[in-house]
């Protein structure tokens, strides 16, 4: 079967970035995707893009790399507060001792395009460039065609979010993920890791709040990051989504 990468970014004066979205979706059904992720671009919160980029790539099957999607928990929170002892709460059960820094460093990622990459244990980062950040990308979710057009064509943050994270933390030198969408009308959150898989935080900001960013946790040599950039930056990945586990809990 050939496939298509398709990458879709929008952005205005007044607010920078807007909106982006990616699949990795058959030959026949490409024009219909296109339609669909301009349409996204159009209708976004943050107002009308005055810039919006479709990038389109051939990809081969050979390319892909087949994943089953990451086990899901959600914890309930009631206020950011308690959702980021949470997600403390996870960090110092992977081991880390640091995780109050962690935290504090995670909200420098605020202002980025993409996400920090932290040394685990030094707390030194590790992105090439600090302003860009590293961007996870090429990887979509492998599901139905219905399911993937109403998530194409209406944002769906858990999907989407899933999918990232099961490509992030699948590498083997990535500890865990932390994020936050930076959509001003959502307030939900994660920690991912192999060892809790993603465990979905309903309460890590305030509503309204524009303020998002996202860490990967790295350990290794010299050499092992540079693999895990390219991985990140470069792998095509389709997570299947079709036999979720997900468990409900709180604090």
């Amino acid at each position: 079967m050939n496939r298509y990468s398709i990458k879709m970014r929008a952005s205005n004066k007044e607010y920078g970035h807007i909106s982006g979205a990616e699949k990795i979706i058959p030959e026949e059904a490409l024009e219909q995707y296109c339609t669909l992720l301009l349409a996204r671009a159009l209708r976004h919160s943050k107002g009308k893009p005055d810039f919006i980029n479709l990038k389109i790539e051939a990809v081969e099957e050979a390319e892909i790399l087949h994943l089953p999607a990451l086990n899901v928990t959600t914890v309930e929170t009631s206020s950011p507060e308690e959702g980021m002892d949470a997600v403390l709460d996870y960090l110092r059960r992977l081991g880390l001792e640091q995780a109050e820094q962690i935290i504090a460093l995670w909200q420098q990622s605020y202002s980025m395009r993409g996400a920090m990459l932290l040394d685990a244990d030094t707390m030194k980062r590790l992105e090439p460039d600090r302003e860009r950040g590293i961007r996870a990308t090429y990887m979509d979710m492998e599901t139905g065609d219905e399911a993937r057009q109403s998530a194409c064509g209406n944002k769906n943050h858990f999907n989407e979010a899933l999918v990232l994270a099961t490509k992030v933390v699948s590498h083997p030198n990535i500890v865990a993920e932390l994020c936050i969408s930076d959509d001003p009308d959502y307030v939900t959150g994660y920690i991912a890791s192999r060892e809790f898989g993603y465990i979905r935080i309903t309460t890590l900001k305030e509503m309204g709040s524009p303020q998002g960013g996202r860490i990967f946790l790295f350990r290794g040599t010299e050499d092992e990051k540079e693999a895990c950039i390219r991985y990140l930056q470069q792998q095509k990945v389709l997570v299947d989504l079709n036999h979720l586990v997900t468990v409900q809990t709180g604090r």
